[in-house]
């Protein structure tokens, strides 16, 4: 039996398991107001610099290239069932209509309308101090502090930062996930494992265009354009890359460690490996051996302040041993983020944020450099204006070195700047 018909077998017993705990119809609640929230969020948008990572290019925001004009940036529906009293189902359904595309067939070209998260969720009523939980789908790893919105949203910027962006279009997992929770004394801890499928590309676009800041997710139907002219692509590599592509069958695990003191201050520590296969390719599709540590901080020193941070070490590889150990394609990469923000009596939050991001090229060096390094400001107001409207305005401003932009004739150090304003209506 391979890892994978193991997971889909595990998955369904776990959606099982849940659906016994069916104790009372009574307690069914499948689409009632507080089970469906909708949006469209409406941008207008101002862009300098390189022309956008979305076109083909190396650019570091969502728009690029003297980009000006309005935009639907997303419109997305999340249904949150209540299959029992302790099962709950949560789906993600988005239109984004300008998100990433290529010249490929239609077959491979990413689809505007897609499947974000999909999962079952079983939380047990807790009979002790032990609490946990379980669930199985498609969803992000729990990786991001700033995605604390419906539907994968942030609540602080329109933007997230460099790590959450990209956890954001390539860590999108299927899987099995369960999580403990515990108090001892005044300390609460928590444990979550998960194994997963389908993220055999991850650190793809990573490796061949760097670090972005942007607000597009990935989705079940998402092909991500790789820059275009790059000179150390491999001929049977597609223009496109597909985050959740199953190439060689293994099963990818994380691991995570929460704690909880008793002051405020939350800590996490993560580890993601999605034990690729980097000698793989299939459709187009390589293997990336890709893993990573996270190191999660939020402080709240009052009530109306937050802090967060989050630091990203990692490394990814793809190809053939081809010198000293090195594979053809490996980098070590990382980021780091200070955000502060501030929320007001009448319900408005202001926001900054510094990121800081770095990709080392350990292979092939003089003949594809993905070397980069680059920091990033954001400066970003949100405001609800009635109930179902929402307003925010937002500027990121950011600067990198990238050796392989000499390749679309481009100077590697680049600066660009976008803003934007918001209208988010919602149900």
């Amino acid at each position: 039996m391979t890892p994978t018909r193991r997971l889909c077998l595990a998955v369904s017993a776990a959606a099982l398991t849940g659906l016994a705990a069916l104790p009372c119809l009574a307690e069914v609640q499948l689409f009632q107001p507080e089970n469906v929230k909708a949006w469209a969020d409406v941008r207008l948008s101002l862009s300098d610099g390189e022309r956008g990572w979305r076109d083909g290019g190396f650019g570091k925001t969502r728009y690029g290239g003297d980009d000006v004009g309005a935009h639907l940036a997303q419109a997305a529906v999340v249904w949150q069932p209540r299959l029992a009293d302790t099962v709950t189902a949560h789906i993600i359904a988005q239109y984004v209509p300008d998100s990433p595309r290529s010249d490929s067939p239609s077959s491979d070209a990413n689809e505007a309308f897609g499947i974000e998260e999909a999962f079952v969720k079983w939380k047990p009523v807790p009979t002790s101090a032990i609490r946990y939980s379980l669930r199985a789908g498609q969803f992000f790893p729990p990786v991001s502090l700033e995605h604390d919105g419906a539907g994968w949203t942030t609540t602080r910027t329109l933007t997230p930062s460099a790590i959450n962006s990209w956890i954001g279009e390539e860590v999108l997992v299927q899987g099995l996930e369960g999580n403990v929770q515990a108090q001892m004394g005044d300390h609460g801890l928590g444990l979550t494992l998960a194994g997963f499928t389908k993220n055999d590309t991850s650190a793809t676009i990573l490796t061949w265009r760097g670090w972005a800041l942007h607000d597009v997710t990935a989705a079940e139907s998402t092909a991500l354009p790789l820059p275009s002219d790059l000179p150390g692509l491999p001929r049977s590599q597609a223009m496109i890359s597909k985050p959740l592509a199953e190439v060689d069958g293994r099963l990818g695990y994380y691991a995570r460690i929460d704690w909880r003191p008793p002051v405020p201050i939350r800590v996490d520590l993560e580890f993601y490996d999605n034990q690729g296969n980097p000698e793989i390719v299939r459709n187009g599709q390589y293997g990336w051996a890709t893993r990573f540590y996270n190191l999660g901080i939020l402080y709240q020193p009052a009530s109306d302040w937050e802090i967060l941070s989050q630091y990203m070490t990692g490394a990814t590889a793809m190809g053939g041993t081809v010198d000293k150990g090195a594979r053809a394609f490996e980098i070590r990469y990382d980021s780091i983020y200070l955000l502060a923000t501030r929320r007001f009596e009448d319900g408005s939050r202001l926001s900054g944020r510094f990121d800081a991001f770095a990709v080392k090229d350990l292979s092939w060096r003089k003949r594809d450099d993905n070397t980069e390094k680059g920091h990033a400001a954001t400066l970003a107001w949100m405001r609800p204006l009635t109930e179902h409207l929402d307003m925010a305005a937002e500027v990121v401003h950011v600067q990198s070195f990238r050796p392989a932009r000499v390749a679309q004739g481009l100077d590697p150090r680049q600066s660009q700047t976008q803003v934007q304003v918001a209208l988010k209506i919602h149900l």
